[in-house]
């Protein structure tokens, strides 16, 4: 098996994919240029790249699902392709899975993929085995959402089943919120189905794991940070949480789903949170995680998950996981308005326990408000012997970055 039609390969799996010995036909959406960590003005450029890259290259538009089917299998059969996989965004991971099921070139079956993307299909399924108990509802649109409140306590979390990256998510203390709830899921033109979940309270955990063939191996598991309510940012991520009963409990419960889900071979990012029940599943997702957090398991163990994704796929080892020190990336926060200096970035990027700088502001551009993974204001990677040093070091960053901003916004400002 050498022959791969890939939907969305970032240029991480691309070469990874080269590397392990695979030829590539990549299929992209040049519409989404969302996926850029720094701005969206880089994404031809970064097309183009990855055209030089891959084997073959074609582009298609993801949203009109009979041209996207038809591409996938035009492209499969050019290609002959011996598998059509996705490892990318969730919302074209469904229907390449369904097409590659068609073909008879799936990795894994289409169900499992739903089982882990869909979040009301995993509390269901969850359910339906007595694993990971919790209280949940469903409902077709948000505004449906308000005559399941009377069976909750409160507050509830509410969630769109079918959005990623903490858009969306809610903590609805009162009733009254429901509205400026929806307002949120409108700016995302979101109008499908929604979630309603009993406030899972504690410390949150995400396990990143590599499948190979029915045997899910867990990398390693990230103490994550998270915002403050009613969105759930995350703040920062620390890996890797250290070995003890509750990370092998936690692991242990990320795996029992993983087989029961029906998924056989690829990454998984799974979060949980540590109650005073225990760990209670969060929602999962097939693919590496985002937020850098491949990057900070590369920096504290060595192991290459981009690298492991294919090692998978082909059957071979993926090579031990050891620990050598810890890696942490933080996000920057600062005020909303126009920028008008920024000082300190050279200094931070200098240090010799930073890895990676991102700001991704220019004079004259807008600061957003935080509201989702896509607003944050930027991130720094760095590496350090212990958590506590790593706080002192994300401090010390914090402190070296100076920001003046004009916090009257022009009207028609943006970020450019």
């Amino acid at each position: 098996m050498t022959n791969l039609v890939m939907v969305m390969p970032y240029k991480a799996y691309l070469l990874a994919a080269k590397a392990e010995g695979f030829r590539v036909c990549a299929v992209w959406d040049p519409s989404l240029s969302s996926v850029m960590p720094t701005s969206p003005r880089d994404f031809p450029g970064y097309l183009e790249e990855l055209r030089g890259i891959a084997d073959r290259f074609l582009l298609t538009d993801f949203a009109d699902q009979q041209k996207f089917s038809e591409t996938l299998r035009r492209a499969v059969a050019d290609f002959g392709a011996d598998r059509l996989y996705h490892v990318g965004q969730e919302a074209s991971m469904l229907p390449a899975y369904r097409v590659a099921e068609e073909l008879h070139k799936e990795v894994n079956p289409s169900r499992a993929i739903e089982n882990l993307n869909d979040k009301f299909a995993m509390r269901r399924l969850l359910a339906e085995n007595g694993l990971s108990p919790v209280q949940f509802g469903y409902a077709r649109h948000w505004r449906e959402a308000a005559e399941l409140l009377a069976t909750f306590r409160l507050p509830v979390v509410v969630k769109p089943t079918e959005l990623a990256g903490s858009r969306g998510v809610f903590l609805l203390e009162d009733e009254s919120q429901l509205v400026q709830w929806g307002r949120v899921l409108d700016s995302y033109d979101y109008t499908g189905p929604v979630l309603i979940e009993e406030y899972l309270r504690g410390p949150e955990y995400s396990v990143e794991s590599i499948s190979s063939h029915g045997v899910h191996h867990v990398v390693g598991i990230t103490v994550k940070s998270l915002g403050k309510p009613p969105l759930f940012v995350e703040t920062g991520h620390l890996f890797p949480m250290p070995d003890s009963p509750r990370a092998k409990e936690i692991s242990d419960l990320v795996v029992r789903f993983l087989t029961l889900s029906g998924y056989l071979t690829g990454p998984a990012h799974t979060e949980v949170i540590w109650t005073e029940h225990g760990p209670r599943l969060v929602e999962s997702q097939a693919r590496l995680a985002g937020d850098r957090i491949p990057n900070l398991v590369r920096i504290a163990t060595g192991f290459d998950c981009n690298r492991a994704v294919f090692r998978a796929l082909a059957g071979r080892p993926l090579g031990s996981v050891t620990a050598e020190r810890c890696a942490r990336v933080a996000y920057l926060t600062y005020p909303t308005g126009v920028l008008r200096a920024v000082r300190g970035l050279e200094a931070v990027r200098a240090l010799d326990f930073v890895h990676e700088l991102s700001f991704p502001f220019a004079v004259g551009d807008s600061i957003p408000p935080v509201v989702d993974s896509k607003t944050r204001h930027g991130y720094v990677v760095l590496h350090a012997d212990s958590a506590g040093q790593a706080d002192e070091r994300v401090d010390r960053v914090r402190a070296m970055i100076e920001v003046d901003v004009d916090h009257e916004v022009p009207t028609g400002a943006g970020t450019s």
